[in-house]
């Protein structure tokens, strides 16, 4: 329990009405899906506070420091990483700060507060010709959170790259309570550059995926946006899955079937190589029929020629969305990519000789509206093991993933949806695929344990490479002798922030060395 006098100085920081220690308050904290651990219950926190400015978040960070209590910042809570990961954490929760500050149409970058979601800020830039990067998770997610803490990637990063790399300056206040301006932001120039002139601190601030809550705390920070050639405001009738939006004529969407993960790593080489397209992802067949139509698919696994038919038809599909600016655009993207598809032996789908079709689905991928929508099957899903390395490489993990996964379908203990588990696509036209494994599961009746782990130990014994993994419970410590010691040097720059993990460590690396 909390230190009486902790807790007075929490509410002289941020006000009474701002911070809470009542049980029922803490549960709604501790409750995640999406856990990859013991789901649903993370560990609940000692107290949440809820400051409404960077000088309040400073005077929180600071009364922990002085009562050596850990703290860990929230801002949507997507994911279990956002919990609290031991007993005796305050959690600071962001979601007052909530603000588009700024939206720069010349510079082409919007300055914005931790809980403003991807859906708000794309909405205010579509309206003045510009778009910005939504990570995977989808639109509902902090934009800040997943630039400056977490992996960044999403349908849309062929084109408008990834969260860490549209990150410009930013303001972070650090684990001692010390706040700290990156970027040109640190030399009083404004936001438009997060690597000077002023001091550039990106690999220590988030390095390759971020440091979950265990940094300190960033308050502000500015995006960059991009070229957006739709309407400024899509028309559109319903919600979700019951919607429709009209097509512009410079906008498409494609599905491409490739014969094997040969012509798949194939398609995409030729693919970035050519330099065309707006968004480019596969999503597994099985997750996107669960998603839209999750009793149909249901009876089609407990079939066998059917299912047989689907999960060989499919397991080698990529989306593309080509979003034109003009007619002769649109034209030479068109052909170029037919003739990558026909150079690889794959099959391309126009789904715009599909109205229906491609009124329903291709906003829902502009706006990554879908993704909450994956916990209809199951109530909840994993997703790990994302891997950014050259596309023959993916293939290697996306075999290992379906090969696991498949092993863990016959037992019952996930879901069976045709095996195939790879997402992911290119970022920024360059031959780097990011590509996660996912496998969908009922926390009430099945176990994802087994899955985890046997993926864990393959990535190991097949050198298949880092993933996100490497965070969950110390495994850093074990990664690290495989891949050039790295954990020494982060557990260094861990120790030289804050050598008392008063940020809580959990989910980066604690400065401490592990216990033997």
């Amino acid at each position: 329990m909390i230190a009486e006098e902790v807790y007075q100085e929490l509410e002289e920081a941020v006000g009474p009405e701002n911070v809470s220690r009542e049980p029922a308050v803490l549960d709604g904290y501790a409750y995640y899906t999406l856990g990859n651990f013991d789901p649903p219950w993370m560990d609940r926190p000692e107290a949440v506070v809820m400051p409404g400015s960077t000088t309040e978040v400073q005077a929180v960070v600071k009364a922990c420091n002085r009562h050596k209590v850990r703290f860990k910042p929230l801002a949507t809570g997507w994911e279990a990483i956002a919990a609290v990961g031991s007993e005796g954490v305050v959690q600071i929760d962001l979601r007052r700060l909530n603000r588009i500050l700024e939206i720069d149409e010349k510079n082409m970058y919007a300055v914005v507060e931790p809980c403003v979601i991807y859906a708000q800020l794309q909405a205010e830039a579509m309206k003045r010709g510009l778009n910005c990067h939504i990570i995977g998770a989808g639109s509902g997610t902090s934009a800040m959170a997943s630039s400056t803490s977490h992996m960044g990637v999403g349908w849309d990063s062929l084109y408008l790259g990834s969260g860490s790399n549209n990150i410009l300056g930013l303001e972070w206040v650090l684990p001692s309570g010390e706040l700290l301006e990156l970027g040109s932001l640190g030399s009083g120039c404004g936001w438009f550059s997060g690597d000077g002139p002023g001091p550039s601190l990106r690999g220590i601030m988030r390095g390759w995926m971020g440091a979950h809550g265990g940094m300190g705390v960033f308050t502000k920070c500015a995006l960059k946006l991009y070229n957006w050639p739709g309407k400024s405001a899509p028309d559109i009738e319903g919600m979700l899955l019951d919607s429709w939006a009209k097509t512009p004529e410079n906008i498409r969407f494609y599905m491409c079937l490739l014969p094997d993960w040969d012509g798949y790593a194939d398609f995409l080489y030729r693919f970035a190589d050519a330099g065309i397209g707006y968004m480019e992802c596969k999503n597994a067949l099985g997750l996107f029929m669960y998603t839209f139509v999750p009793h149909l698919m249901r009876k089609i696994t407990r079939t066998s020629v059917l299912r047989e038919m689907l999960a060989g038809t499919f397991q080698h599909m990529i989306q593309v969305v080509i979003a034109a600016n003009s007619r002769q655009e649109m034209e030479y993207e068109d052909m170029v990519l037919r003739k990558i598809v026909s150079e690889t032996e794959g099959i391309l789908m126009d789904a715009s000789l599909n109205p229906a079709l491609h009124e329903t689905v291709w906003f829902s991928f502009v706006r990554a509206s879908l993704p909450p929508l994956i916990f209809r099957a199951g109530g909840d899903f994993m997703i790990g093991f994302p891997q950014e390395d050259a596309f023959d490489a993916g293939v290697q993990q996306a075999k290992l993933g379906a090969e696991v996964k498949k092993e863990f379908i016959a037992k019952g203990d996930i879901m069976d949806d045709f095996g195939d588990s790879a997402w992911g696509g290119i970022f920024m036209q360059d031959a780097i695929l990011h590509q996660e494994e996912l496998a969908l599961y009922d926390h009430r009746t099945q176990d994802i344990s087994g899955f985890f782990n046997k993926l864990n130990e393959g990535y190991i014994e097949k050198a298949i490479g880092l993933s996100f993994i490497v965070n969950f419970g110390g495994r850093h410590d074990k990664y690290g002798p495989l891949c050039s010691d790295y954990h020494i040097w982060q557990r260094g720059v861990k120790r030289a922030f804050d050598k008392y993990d008063i940020s809580d460590p959990a989910f980066y690396i604690s400065a401490q060395e592990p216990q033997e």
